[in-house]
């Protein structure tokens, strides 16, 4: 019998072995060594095992995750940049789904979960200047942008005792390790709150052909939301499936793996190649530069794919919880 227990449904007889561990970037072996993916036939949530060591994972996530020289933050020209990424397409989706679900001229206290660099709050409060806004963000490259957007960083979530009105969680919950943090979510949920999430969605399909699972740890689907849902006592005020298809993720991320392994493998740096990129260069930093222009354009072709939502195959899922009094 399999001895890896399912971390929603805490068994162990539903629960196979999916496949084996794909690294977006080899050298972060020392942070996901020896693990494996499992799939839960009956709550249709997939995980990985043995859960990577704590220790690794705070450094991993404080210090290399966000690094400006690797995915998925690399194409990131500099500082100025990265501030004006909330006016990104992926954020102003995000503003739309809210503001149409959620009143939030009612809303005050905003927790955001995986805040990152606060984009989606930021645009947020452009337009509800009531809002105020709490997270627990331990990487540094996010501090600074957070302090600016006058965001209240608590660096351990065990030391909130506050209550707040809405919880954003967006793409955050396929890093953890567990699904504990649902039931942290409803002691710092008011009443009447609401928590906004969004994951990669994986179902049994999504791992074919897919270029890599790093840095993930959890691969939620609907079924498993719902499941979740019931488990820690909340309602599913709206689900939706969004973002493009499993097809055009897969492509996406393979020719970013790529390129990203192309200007890696150069003997000039990344921004060394960004800085001298438009001066007189050796033909295989034009081929760089090339593919680097590829990907961009790829981003842009796939920009009406953020506003198609529901379409069958959609390659995220988001929703809005509630209590279920």
């Amino acid at each position: 019998m399999n001895n890896v227990n399912c971390l929603i449904c805490k068994e162990n007889q539903n629960v196979k072995f999916l496949d084996e561990y794909k690294l977006e970037i080899q050298e972060d072996i020392k942070y996901f060594k020896d693990v494996k993916i499992y799939r839960c036939e009956s709550c249709d949530f997939s995980f990985v095992d043995p859960i990577p060591n704590e220790e690794d994972l705070n450094y991993f996530y404080e210090h290399t995750y966000r690094s400006l020289n690797r995915p998925p933050y690399w194409l990131t020209e500099n500082y100025d940049d990265l501030k004006k990424q909330y006016l990104e397409d992926k954020n102003l989706n995000y503003l739309l789904y809210l503001t149409t679900l959620i009143d939030i001229s009612k809303i005050e206290k905003v927790y955001d979960f995986g805040a990152g660099y606060g984009d989606l709050g930021f645009a947020l409060k452009k337009k509800f200047p009531q809002l105020k806004f709490f997270c627990s963000e331990n990487d540094k490259h996010c501090i600074k942008i957070l302090e600016e957007r006058d965001y209240t960083n608590i660096e351990n979530i065990e030391d909130i005792n506050d209550k707040f009105d809405l919880i954003i969680t967006l793409h955050s919950l396929e890093h953890m390790s567990d699904t504990s943090i649902f039931s942290k979510f409803k002691k710092m949920l008011n009443p009447d709150g609401y928590i906004f999430f969004e994951v990669p969605n994986c179902p049994k399909e999504y791992f074919d052909g897919r270029p890599y699972d790093s840095p993930h740890l959890s691969f939620y689907t609907k079924q498993s939301i719902n499941k979740i849902a019931m488990l820690y006592k909340f309602k599913i005020l709206n689900f939706s499936f969004s973002s493009y298809s499993f097809k055009d993720d897969h492509k996406f991320q393979k020719v970013s793996q790529n390129l990203y392994k192309k200007m890696n493998n150069s003997k000039f740096s990344l921004p060394y190649l960004k800085s001298k990129i438009k001066k007189i260069i050796p033909y295989s930093l034009i081929k760089l530069r090339q593919n680097f222009l590829k990907l961009k354009s790829m981003q842009n072709e796939n920009r009406i794919n953020w506003f198609a939502n529901n379409t069958g195959d959609n390659c995220y899922i988001r929703g809005i919880l509630v209590n279920d009094k």
